[in-house]
Order: structure tokens, then C-alpha cells, then sequence
């Protein structure tokens, strides 16, 4: 769970989120990523599991053309999931 939160604040995801327990990760131009994990639906359209939201934040072009998110499939796939464990804490 560490490790995910070191890799948003690191990759820069709290210029466009507000996320909890991220210092500075105070953007508004995503939505905020508090209670990320109670929310039925990732981006309106997909139901939230880890495996979907692993899926979204590598490559959120892939499942919803246009959007402003960028793909962090670069990151790596161990970052992708450490990125989902932390956020799966955000109740």
C-alpha cells in the first residue's frame, strides 16, 4: 500500500486528484479520489474491481477515448498494482 501511494504522489496524479494521505495531491481538473473504493463504477463505466481499475489507470484511452487521463501503463505493471492497493484503501 506504501508503495502505491509513494507512485501517485511520484507520477504526479495529485495535479489533477485530490487524494487522501498524499500531501499536495490537491487537483481539481479529475475528480477526487476519496472513497474511490466504496463507488460502484470506475469513470461512469465500469464496475470498480481492481483488476478494472489496474486496467483504467494503465491505459484509460483504451476504455474511454478522449479522456484527459493520462496512460501509465510505462509505470509498469507492479506499479499499476500497487497504485490500485492504495486506492482500494480510500474508503
Amino acid at each position: 500500500m506504501e508503495r502505491g501511494k509513494v507512485a501517485m504522489s511520484n507520477l504526479g496524479c495529485g495535479a489533477c486528484h485530490q487524494i487522501d494521505g498524499i500531501p499536495a495531491a490537491d487537483g481539481r481538473l479529475g475528480p477526487p479520489l476519496s472513497g474511490i473504493a466504496s463507488r460502484a463504477l470506475i469513470a461512469g463505466a465500469l464496475p470498480n474491481t481492481a483488476p478494472n481499475l489496474s486496467r483504467w489507470i494503465a491505459n484509460p484511452q483504451a476504455i474511454q477515448p478522449g479522456v484527459a487521463m493520462p496512460a501509465f501503463e510505462g509505470a509498469g505493471d507492479q506499479t499499476v498494482r500497487d497504485m490500485v492497493a492504495y486506492l482500494e484503501t480510500l474508503h
